[in-house]
């Protein structure tokens, strides 16, 4: 099986970008969700052709971030498209047409790489007809859901030491969900979530307090729970109100309360006790949730 890192870089090396950052995260079941932000500051790239991967279609669907004034798309030798993407842009290509772009001025996009085993995964776990492929008009359209779900997985791309595995993957798979009702007309699961039981509950909750980020994963947490990923995610919420990834850092904020009101450690050691990547990342967190900082918190319970 081809590696996470050669499955990375197959996607991105066609394009000479001045920076490349790069999100892989497990699909629900064996495919891999991937995005990449790709950044060229100035023009001239010159053609790009989609690379081919084995195992089926692959579909890439991309989000401008700023806007691409200059660019020409050909299927079959024929143009598509010839003109402007505009900032929030999305377009989508498949990758069995062998599209070739022609990329005339600086870019900076999101490009999100769906294979149909994703696609397929994705209706299997929802219990609906599978898709046969994804499309939206050549010049590409504006999309709100998109660009809101693209923008939230900047910080996973920028930061990706503070960012827990279970929020990319949450992020993911609901951005791959939707773009497969979206841009490929897959039915809306019916919305049967129930309550976790009290037992799918504590081992839930167990795993995802005894495990580092790097080994939580929301297909684990499902198996756990004897469910498929999308039930135990919306089950999840359903049962505490937070997704798996806010409840954790819940959990994890008042952990740090306890240590911030009854000793002295020092606000490092109770950020790296708690499982933040440090000082700066526990503060911010601590602020979202309680509205003042570690510190001011500690002087006021202490006062």
């Amino acid at each position: 099986m081809q590696s996470d890192l050669a499955y990375r870089q197959n996607f991105v090396s066609p394009f000479r970008a001045d920076s490349v950052s790069q999100l892989s995260v497990a699909g629900p079941r064996k495919s891999r969700l991937l995005v990449s932000r790709l950044r060229r500051d100035t023009p001239g790239h010159g053609l790009v052709m989609a690379p081919q991967q084995e195992g089926g279609a692959v579909f890439s669907v991309l989000l401008q971030l700023r806007e691409q004034t200059s660019r020409e798309l050909f299927i079959d030798d024929k143009c598509i498209h010839r003109g402007s993407y505009a900032a929030r842009t999305t377009s989508i290509v498949n990758h069995l047409e062998k599209p070739l772009a022609n990329l005339l001025s600086p870019f900076d996009n999101l490009m999100f790489t769906v294979p149909k085993i994703a696609l397929d995964e994705i209706a299997d776990e929802r219990g609906v007809a599978r898709i046969n492929q994804l499309y939206c008009r050549p010049g590409g359209v504006f999309d709100k859901t998109v660009w809101h779900l693209g923008n939230a997985l900047l910080p996973a791309l920028e930061r990706p030491q503070e960012i827990g595995a279970l929020y990319a993957q949450q992020v993911m798979l609901a951005i791959n969900t939707y773009f497969a009702q979206t841009f490929g007309g897959l039915r809306a699961a019916r919305d049967d979530s129930g309550t976790l039981a009290p037992w799918q509950f504590r081992r839930a909750t167990e795993a995802m307090t005894s495990l580092s980020d790097d080994c939580l994963s929301l297909k684990e947490l499902a198996a756990h729970c004897g469910l498929s990923v999308s039930y135990f995610v919306r089950a999840f919420k359903v049962t505490t109100g937070d997704s798996p990834h806010r409840w954790i850092l819940r959990h994890r904020i008042e952990s740090s309360k306890s240590m911030l009101a009854h000793g002295n450690a020092t606000l490092v050691e109770i950020a790296l006790s708690c499982g933040f990547a440090d000082q700066s990342h526990f503060t911010r967190m601590f602020k979202s949730f309680v509205g003042v900082t570690p510190a001011t918190w500690r002087r006021a319970i202490k006062s």
